[in-house]
């Protein structure tokens, strides 16, 4: 892939005390000229971007240009030079932020200067994929996502319907990171990913990326199995009341009451935002729970402290979108009480309090054999203790204080069941 690069100069003179100061665009960077005079630096405020260049030409008089962190210790970083005459003095200012200055000797005569210095803008990269000799999937659905391979994290998906030549764009890639570009053509046309050959499927890398990007393919028969997984998205809207608070999510599989997926956005920056899973499943139903922390203490607490609510997804058949506007009709989507809690049942084993800070209690029933191994897992799935028990039969004490705060998964083994429950340290 080639790159045309475009030298552009735009010259601006100014004429102050017989001295000429001039602006200099070129690629990536721009030039601007200060002028040193006997009692003033001119212009006196200018603004630049990160990366832009600063040149003071000193043509009257004995000043020096003082930008030192031990002078204006809010500037970003430190610049400058000596006290003399008739010098230039450039400098690249990299970092974004307000930067003050002054002329030592002629300060209190006023002789001070200001730059400031605004982020530099990049527009996002893209990937085009182009297809060609699509001819055996004309009509029926393409689903292409781009994946960063070294965090997994999805950059964007698109479905759109096959032809025999098109193409795909997804904007967002970015320089010296690598991708998976996953997709797949609904080849048995059930609306659901199937693994090949009932539908046809293929991985592609995009390594090292430099700029913009094309990948062209060919339809083939060299399979892949991508594991396409299902997008929720919960749209939010109208959520003035909670802008700085943490909210945070759980996907919870209706069946099983397991939490498959944990999303928290440390801070809502904006009345309207999109959170997104990828832990749902066609042929499945979930409940989804979220809350804000209203009271910001760290930890849930059930409403009206903390706003929670819960909406349920029934039966998923692909990707999907649930819209939420913000209202008061909340849930306490983390009672132990409730009839849906599998822990609350005299069958089960039942763990509480719930949250716990310092020791959770194991009731065991009558029904069951002794504790033999129980087993704590975090919400991503990592093992993060076990116990080898036993003579354990009515209750047992586990010590969750050196827990990080957090949602946790218990499962507990007994000589005739195994429960897994969950459990919030806070």
């Amino acid at each position: 892939m080639k790159t045309n690069f475009t030298f552009s100069i735009a010259r601006t003179l100014f004429f102050a005390f017989g001295t000429v100061f001039f602006t200099l665009s070129s690629v990536g960077q721009t030039t601007q000229t200060v002028a040193v005079t006997n009692y003033s630096f001119t212009p006196k405020e200018i603004t630049i971007t990160a990366g832009d260049k600063v040149i003071w030409n000193n043509n009257g008089g004995s000043h020096n240009v003082n930008g030192d962190k031990s002078t204006f210790a809010s500037n970003p970083e430190s610049f400058g030079n000596n006290l003399g005459t008739g010098w230039t003095y450039e400098f690249v200012f990299n970092t974004a932020g307000t930067y003050n200055y002054q002329c030592d000797p002629h300060a209190s005569f006023g002789m001070v200067g200001k730059v400031i210095v605004n982020p530099k803008t990049v527009d996002p990269m893209k990937l085009t994929v182009n297809f060609s000799a699509m001819t055996p999937h004309v009509g029926q659905t393409i689903w292409l996502a781009v994946i960063e391979q070294d965090t997994k994290k999805e950059i964007g998906r698109v479905k759109t319907k096959a032809t025999v030549s098109f193409s795909i764009e997804v904007p967002g890639i970015e320089t010296g990171k690598s991708y998976w570009v996953d997709f797949f053509a609904d080849h048995n046309k059930n609306g659901v990913y199937n693994a090949p050959p009932a539908d046809h499927a293929w991985r592609l890398p995009l390594n090292n990326v430099t700029g913009n990007s094309v990948i062209n393919f060919v339809h083939n028969t060299t399979f892949t199995d991508i594991a396409w997984k299902t997008k929720l998205t919960v749209r939010y809207s109208a959520m003035t009341p909670h802008l700085g608070q943490k909210l945070t999510l759980y996907v919870r599989d209706f069946a099983t009451g397991m939490d498959m997926d944990m999303v928290i956005v440390p801070q809502v920056a904006t009345a309207a935002f999109d959170v997104s899973s990828w832990e749902i499943k066609p042929g499945k139903s979930y409940k989804i729970d979220f809350y804000a922390d209203h009271n910001k203490n760290g930890v849930y607490n059930p409403p009206p402290i903390d706003h929670a609510w819960r909406i349920m997804l029934n039966n998923v058949v692909s990707d999907t979108i649930i819209s939420f506007a913000h209202n008061t009709t909340f849930t306490d989507i983390l009672s132990t009480t409730s009839s849906e809690n599998l822990a609350a049942r005299p069958d089960h084993i039942s763990l509480y309090p719930n949250p716990a800070s310092q020791l959770i209690e194991l009731k065991i029933p009558h029904n069951y054999k002794t504790i033999q191994s129980l087993k704590v897992y975090s919400i991503s799935g990592k093992l993060i203790d076990q116990k080898v028990l036993s003579g354990n039969t009515e209750s047992f004490r586990y010590d969750v204080s050196n827990f990080k705060n957090g949602l946790y998964f218990m499962e507990i083994n007994t000589g005739n069941h195994k429960d897994v429950l969950k459990f919030l340290k806070q």
